[in-house]
C-alpha cells in the first residue's frame, strides 16, 4: 500500500498534489495562457491553447455537502472548511444524517440532535420557540452552511433566536470543542452546522401529510432536478405548513417555511448556488415558566403543577417572528492545486413578543399557589451579514502533503430592539384565571447594538504517510457600539468594546490500517459577548484538550468515537430573572463515547455514552466556587435503531420498526446548587410500511408519557417537559 503524504484516497476531490518547484511552474503556464485567451494569434504562434471538452460531473453522494443513505456520514466541510474524511480530522464530530432525522420525524434542529453524545438538546422543555442546547456544558453556536448565523445575545436561542426549518436541511454537524480558529466567534463547547438540500441533477419529488397530537396538521414538499434537462441547471424547493396546539393551554407552534435554491455548474471545476428562505412563526405562550416548589420541590399546599399549566394570558400571548435570509456558495478550482469559495449571506428577522411570565417567588411568607407575574414587551429587528473567503491549495514538499487554508471572513450585525416591562396580576398555579384585567404596554426602552467582525485566519492539514496533523490560527478584531435610550426621557447610556484575538488550534491523528485513528488536541477560543442591558461584559476565551480514539475501518459500516476532554471558559455569561451575570472560570472535563453502524443491512444504530464533572473554579461569587453550573448533566446515555423487518409471503413492501431510549443525568437547579433536577429517562418509537412510491410513518414521543422537569435556573425558574406526543406522517415520492 503507497502511504505517502501524495497518496490519495479514490474518489477524494483533487487527488493530484503539486510540489513547491511545480507551484512557479503554474503560475508561469497560467499567465502565458491567460495571454493566449486574450490574443488568438499569440495562441495560434506559441502553440499552448488547447480547449477540451467540457464534462459536467453531478454529486457523487461523497462530498461533504450530498446527501447521505442511511446514518453514518463519511464527510464534513464545516470541521475543517475542505473535503476531509471525519475519521481523519482529529476532533469529536457528529452528524445526524437526513435519514436519520426522517426516521425519528424531527421537529426542530435541538430534537435532531436528542440523541448525540453530550448534548443537552432541550435544556427549557417543551420551549418551542428557539433551539435551546448546550454542547459539552456550554451553550453552543448555530452556523448555516458554515456561515454563522445571526444571535441577539451571545447565547443560542434566547426569546428570540433565530431558527431553520429541520426540513430544508440534509444534516446537522456537531463539532465538539472550539472552532475559533476557523470560525472566530464560537464557544468552547463547540458549534453546531446545519447543511442545506442542495439542487440535485436527478429530478426528485416528496410531498407529505403529517397529523397528530394537540391537533397538529402539517404539509411539506420538496423538489429539485434540472431545468430543462440540462444537468449544469438545477433547482431545488422545499417547504412546509403547519398549525399546531402545544402542551400548554396557551400555547401555539404554527410555522410557514419555503426554502427555494438554484445552481449552476457549468463544468466539474465550477458551481454557483445561490439559496434563501423565508419563516414564519405564529407560537403564542410557546414558553411558560413555573416554580420548583410543586414541580421539583414540594410545595406548601402538598399540590404538584400542571403539565397543561400557562403562566400568560390569552390577551397577552403573542410570539410572532419573521424570518428572511439570501446567500450564495461560489466554488472554483483552478488547477490541482488552487481551488476559491467564498460564501454569503444577508439575514433579516423581526419578532413581536407579548407576554406574561412568572416572576421573582418570595423566600419567605409564600402561600405555595399565588404566583408574581411580569408583563412583558420586546420588539426586537435584527439585520446581519456574513461573508467567507477562502483560497486552498495542494501541493508536496518532498514525502509530505499539504492542503494549506487561507481565509477572510467579516460578520456584521444591527440590532435594534424596543421594550417595555411592568408588574402584571397575580396567578393561582393550581386554579388559574385568565382574562383579569392588564394594561396594554407601549416600549420604554430601546436598544440598538451594532458589531462588526474581521478575521483573518491560516490552516495548513499536513499528511506525512500515515500521520495527520492539523496546524490553524485566526486573528480577530471586533467592534461593539450599544445605546440604551430611555424613551420618556431619552436620555441615552451607551458603551463601547474594541476586543481583539489570536485563537489556533494544533490536532494530531494517525491512521492504522487496520481502521484504528488515535488522535490529541489543543485549541483556544473567543466570544465577544452581547447582551440585551446596556451593561458591556468581557469577551469570552476557553482552551480545550482533549485526545480520543476513532474506530471507521474502511469498507465497513460502522464508526466509533471515544474521546477525553478538559475545557475551560472564563468570563462565562448567565441570565436568571433578566439580569446577566458573569462567573470568572468554569472547567468541564468529561468522557464520552459515540457509535453508529448498519448491521446486517437490515439494522441502523446510534448510540451515545458521556460523563463529564462541570465546575465553577472562580467566581466573584465565593459561594459558587466548586458549584455545578445550572441545567448541565453530568451524565446522559442515548440509543436509537431502526430495524428493516422482512414481510412474510407475498405481502408487498417493506415494515421498519424503531425506537430509542434516552437518558439525562439530574442537573443543579441554581448557581449555589441548593436543589437539584432529577434524572429521567424517556422512551422513543416509530413504525413505517413503505410500499412503491408511497410511505406511511407512525412516531411516539415520550413513549411513557412521563412527567419530568426538563431543567430549574432558579427556584422560581424550572420548565416542564414534553409530555407523550404521537404524530402520522404519509408521504409519497417519486
Amino acid at each position: 500500500m503507497n502511504t505517502s503524504g501524495a497518496a490519495r484516497k479514490q474518489g477524494t476531490k483533487n487527488p493530484r498534489r503539486t510540489s513547491v518547484k511545480s507551484l512557479l511552474e503554474t503560475v508561469i503556464l497560467g499567465g502565458a495562457a491567460s495571454i493566449a485567451i486574450a490574443s488568438p494569434s499569440a495562441a495560434q504562434e506559441t502553440g499552448i491553447l488547447k480547449l477540451d471538452t467540457i464534462e459536467i460531473q453531478t454529486s457523487d453522494g461523497k462530498g461533504p455537502r450530498a446527501p447521505v443513505e442511511g446514518y453514518i456520514a463519511e464527510h464534513s466541510r464545516a470541521a475543517t472548511k475542505s473535503d476531509v474524511p471525519i475519521r481523519e480530522v482529529p476532533q469529536s464530530i457528529s452528524v445526524v444524517t437526513r435519514d436519520n432525522m426522517n426516521d425519528r420525524a424531527v421537529q426542530s434542529v435541538s430534537e435532531a440532535m436528542l440523541y448525540s453524545a453530550n448534548v443537552n438538546a432541550q435544556r427549557y422543555g417543551a420551549d418551542v420557540r428557539s433551539d435551546y442546547f448546550t454542547v459539552r456544558g456550554f451553550p453552543a453556536d448555530l452556523y448555516l452552511d458554515g456561515l454563522r448565523i445571526p444571535q441577539i445575545a451571545s447565547q443560542s436561542g434566547g426569546y428570540s433566536g433565530f431558527v431553520v426549518e429541520p426540513y430544508s436541511l440534509e444534516s446537522v454537524e456537531i463539532l465538539r470543542g472550539p472552532s475559533s480558529a476557523l470560525f472566530g466567534q464560537s464557544n468552547v463547547g463547540g458549534i453546531v452546522n446545519m447543511v442545506s438540500k442542495q439542487p440535485q441533477a436527478e429530478a426528485s419529488h416528496e410531498i407529505y401529510l403529517r397529523g397528530g397530537s394537540f391537533e397538529r396538521k402539517e404539509f411539506g414538499a420538496d423538489i429539485t432536478g434540472p431545468i430543462n434537462n440540462d444537468p449544469r441547471f438545477t433547482y431545488r424547493l422545499n417547504g412546509i405548513f403547519r398549525d399546531s396546539n402545544t402542551s400548554y393551554d396557551l400555547g401555539k407552534n404554527d410555522r410557514i417555511a419555503i426554502n427555494p435554491s438554484f445552481a449552476w455548474r457549468p463544468d466539474a471545476d465550477t458551481s454557483l448556488v445561490v439559496s434563501g428562505g423565508y419563516l414564519k412563526d405564529d407560537m403564542g405562550q410557546a414558553g411558560v415558566i413555573i416554580p420548583a416548589y410543586g414541580s421539583v420541590l414540594p410545595n406548601p399546599t402538598g399540590q404538584t403543577i400542571s403539565r397543561d399549566f400557562s403562566d400568560g394570558d390569552p390577551r397577552n400571548a403573542i410570539y410572532k417572528k419573521e424570518i428572511g435570509y439570501a446567500g450564495y456558495d461560489f466554488e472554483h478550482r483552478f488547477n490541482d492545486t488552487f481551488t476559491l469559495r467564498q460564501n454569503f449571506r444577508y439575514s433579516h428577522m423581526k419578532t413581536d413578543y407579548r407576554n406574561l411570565f412568572t416572576g421573582v417567588i418570595p423566600t419567605k411568607g409564600w402561600d405555595g399557589h399565588t404566583i408574581p407575574r411580569t408583563n412583558y414587551l420586546a420588539q426586537p429587528e435584527l439585520d446581519a451579514i456574513a461573508f467567507d473567503t477562502q483560497l486552498e491549495s495542494r501541493f508536496d514538499t518532498g514525502p509530505v502533503a499539504h492542503t494549506l487554508l487561507v481565509g477572510f471572513d467579516q460578520q456584521w450585525q444591527r440590532l435594534d430592539n424596543y421594550t417595555a416591562s411592568a408588574s402584571g396580576p397575580t396567578q393561582d398555579l393550581f386554579n388559574p384565571t385568565y382574562g383579569q384585567p392588564l394594561a396594554e404596554l407601549s416600549p420604554t426602552t430601546r436598544l440598538l447594538q451594532k458589531q462588526y467582525q474581521t478575521g483573518i485566519y491560516v490552516q495548513d492539514q499536513i499528511e506525512a504517510g500515515k500521520l495527520r496533523v492539523t496546524l490553524g490560527g485566526r486573528k480577530d478584531f471586533v467592534s461593539i457600539r450599544s445605546e440604551q435610550t430611555a424613551l420618556a426621557s431619552r436620555k441615552t447610556t451607551d458603551y463601547e468594546q474594541d476586543p481583539d484575538k489570536f485563537t489556533g488550534r494544533v490536532g494530531v491523528a494517525y491512521l492504522f490500517d487496520s481502521g484504528l485513528v488515535p488522535y490529541a488536541l489543543y485549541s483556544t477560543s473567543f466570544l465577544p459577548t452581547l447582551t440585551l442591558a446596556d451593561t458591556p461584559l468581557k469577551p469570552t476565551t476557553g482552551t480545550l484538550k482533549e485526545v480520543g480514539v476513532k474506530y471507521a475501518p474502511e469498507g465497513e459500516d460502522y464508526t466509533v468515537t471515544l474521546s477525553a476532554f478538559e475545557a475551560e471558559q472564563q468570563n462565562v455569561v448567565n441570565r436568571i430573572s433578566g439580569v446577566y451575570y458573569q462567573t470568572d472560570e468554569v472547567r468541564v472535563r468529561g468522557i464520552e463515547l459515540e457509535g453508529t453502524a448498519r448491521l446486517w443491512d437490515r439494522l441502523n444504530l446510534t448510540a451515545a455514552l458521556s460523563f463529564q464533572d462541570p465546575e465553577v473554579c472562580e467566581s466573584q461569587n465565593p459561594d459558587q466556587i466548586g458549584k455545578l453550573p445550572y441545567t448541565v448533566p453530568k451524565n446522559q446515555q442515548s440509543v436509537f435503531l431502526s430495524y428493516d423487518m422482512p414481510l412474510p409471503g407475498n405481502i408487498e413492501g417493506n415494515l421498519v420498526v424503531g425506537g430509542g431510549v434516552r437518558r439525562i443525568g439530574k442537573t443543579a437547579g441554581d448557581t449555589l446548587n441548593t436543589f437539584y433536577v432529577p434524572s429521567y429517562t424517556l422512551v422513543d418509537a416509530f413504525l413505517r410500511y413503505d410500499i412503491g412510491s408511497y410511505r406511511l410513518q407512525v412516531n411516539a414521543f415520550n413513549l411513557g408519557d412521563k412527567k419530568y422537569v426538563a431543567g430549574c435556573n432558579s427556584t422560581s425558574q424550572c420548565y416542564y417537559g414534553q409530555g407523550r406526543s404521537i404524530v402520522a406522517t404519509t408521504s409519497v415520492r417519486w
